[in-house]
């Protein structure tokens, strides 16, 4: 049965995720990319997806169709669900539901793939706040079955049940969160990857040698040196200082991690962070 019609905006790494996602679960999936040049990159990381999984011997039967779009008002509001995945910054953020608040139908599920930032913040710039909910998916999402489901003090009974509902249909795993900074995920990975980049700065191990404790001792995939980089050490800077703002000091920021920032070393997106990732695999 075909799923309902999906909006992500945003045609980044995230929203590319979300959207193929979407499409393997039936949904008819339009990425809103708001510059027009940038619309055949936005595809083309979605198709990546889809590219991989035909690869890997995946079935893709009942594979949603896809557009991609500069025109948001009109995509949004033929959607019955909207995903909002632009990138981490507050103000974009509002500005961005601010138009989805303007154009979307009335019971049309309305969600933001914010890692840490107020649903009610959102939800209030959007003029609809009980239609709005937190959908934190994770990369890369594909691959990764969790997805917080955060609920502000405004946001309906009604509208939990559909983003509960959703997920399912993805084929994702859901935990409930109320709508604090970090959440639960971000909160709680944050420190410890803001305590692995303090030691590493009071030398008490090599990076290689931090990560792999974490790894073979405590069964993590990725160390947590790997993961800031991942994340991006701008990105994993402006958590930090948000958190520090919500629960004080155990979330200041280790000055290195501000040298290395200012430095333009920023992890796996600049191609040097913790490590060189011109010459890693």
């Amino acid at each position: 049965m075909p799923g309902p019609p999906v909006v992500v905006v945003g045609g980044g790494i995230m929203g590319a995720g979300i959207a193929f996602v979407a499409r393997t679960a039936g949904c008819p999936v339009t990425v809103v990319e708001a510059d027009p040049d940038a619309l055949g990159a936005a595809r083309d990381r979605v198709e990546h997806y889809e590219r991989r999984a035909r690869d890997r011997g995946g079935d893709l039967d009942g594979l949603g169709a896809l557009d991609v779009v500069a025109d948001l008002p009109a995509a949004v509001g033929a959607a019955e669900v909207v995903v909002e995945a632009v990138p981490e910054h507050l103000g974009l953020k509002r500005a961005v539901w601010a138009r989805i608040g303007a154009a979307a139908g009335d019971t049309s599920l309305l969600a933001s793939n914010t890692s840490g930032l107020s649903i009610q913040v959102l939800g209030a710039a959007s003029g609809r706040p009980a239609q709005v909910v937190g959908l934190h998916f994770f990369n890369p999402v594909p691959a990764m079955r969790l997805v917080e489901v955060v609920r502000s003090p405004e946001t309906s009974a009604a509208t939990l049940d559909a983003a509960l509902a959703f997920c399912a249909r993805l084929g994702k795993e859901t935990v409930e969160i109320r709508d604090l900074p970090g959440f639960v995920t971000t909160r709680l990975g944050t420190l410890l990857m803001c305590e692995a980049v303090r030691a590493f700065e009071q030398g008490v191990a090599s990076a290689e040698h931090i990560d792999t404790a974490m790894r073979l001792g405590y069964n993590h995939p990725l160390g947590p040196l790997e993961l800031a980089d991942r994340v991006g050490l701008d990105t994993l800077l402006a958590i930090l200082d948000d958190l520090r703002e919500a629960f004080g000091d155990a979330f200041r920021a280790p000055p290195l991690l501000r040298q290395m920032v200012a430095a333009g070393h920023l992890g796996m997106k600049s191609g040097r962070g913790f490590y060189d990732h011109t010459t890693r695999r």
